[in-house]
């Protein structure tokens, strides 16, 4: 039964400080001012949709054993395709949120790495080596974790054999930190890869991956950010390897 006096909307979002970290002062740049525009537009469709995603289980629920095959179907597709709106617009959230909310702290990446590591619990048969050295990264400690969370979690996603095998390595390279994460999986044709580091690129249909096709696009701009830069090449035997560049 549909519940009665559910709230479907979040609070008014607060207002995040704009600049590339907390306590930054420089004034607002135009990315950021599309980073606000995004950010609030995001969290406002978020609420409808979520309405959408929990309304047709509602009805379902309602019609019991008494509904016909076909309006569940339908009602199905609704839940179906407002999922996916809310995987595109918590991708933009996330990609909006970039160097923002956190401030600026001395992190050691293998310690980070092994937090974020036991955070996703790979699943059985996936095995993740942790390959960097000791040392230290002065940067944002929510966006270091974003880092490691998006290139473990497509390289898990995007290879469903097992066992599979991700390495994780890197150090500090001519003054900056470079991250390397490679995997054994099907990898990124070389003429693919300057396009899935866009916003909202995918390789392969919605049908067959809901994801929103945003974690490159924010790999890229953290990176961006940091003065760096983000590489996609093929992996030593296969596979693709990534190598993010956190520094000029």
């Amino acid at each position: 039964m549909v519940p009665e006096n559910v709230p479907l909307r979040d609070p008014p979002p607060q207002a995040p400080p704009i600049g590339a970290l907390a306590g930054a002062g420089p004034p607002v740049a135009p990315e950021d001012e599309v980073d606000e525009l995004v950010y609030r537009i995001s969290h406002d469709l978020r609420a409808s949709i979520r309405a959408l995603q929990e309304l047709p289980s509602w009805i379902i629920e309602d019609l019991g054993d008494s509904g016909t095959a076909s309006p569940r179907s339908h009602l199905s597709h609704i839940a179906s395709h407002a999922r996916r709106l809310d995987q595109m617009l918590n991708g933009l959230l996330e990609y909006a949120r970039v160097g923002r909310l956190q401030t600026v702290a001395r992190l050691s990446p293998g310690d980070v790495l092994d937090d974020v590591i036991d955070d996703l619990g790979p699943p059985g048969g996936v095995t993740i080596e942790n390959g960097l050295p000791a040392g230290v990264l002065c940067f944002g400690a929510t966006d270091l974790r974003r880092v490691f969370m998006i290139l473990l979690t497509n390289a898990i996603r995007h290879n469903p054999a097992r066992p599979a095998r991700i390495a994780v390595t890197g150090g500090v390279v001519d003054g900056a930190w470079e991250i390397t994460v490679t995997d054994d999986g099907p990898g990124i044709p070389a003429e693919a890869r300057a396009a899935v580091i866009r916003p909202l690129v995918k390789l392969s249909s919605r049908d067959v991956d809901e994801g929103p096709g945003m974690g490159l696009a924010i790999l890229h701009k953290i990176a961006d950010r940091a003065g760096g830069d983000l590489r996609i090449d093929d992996g030593p035997g296969g596979g693709t390897a990534v190598t993010i560049r956190l520094g000029r």
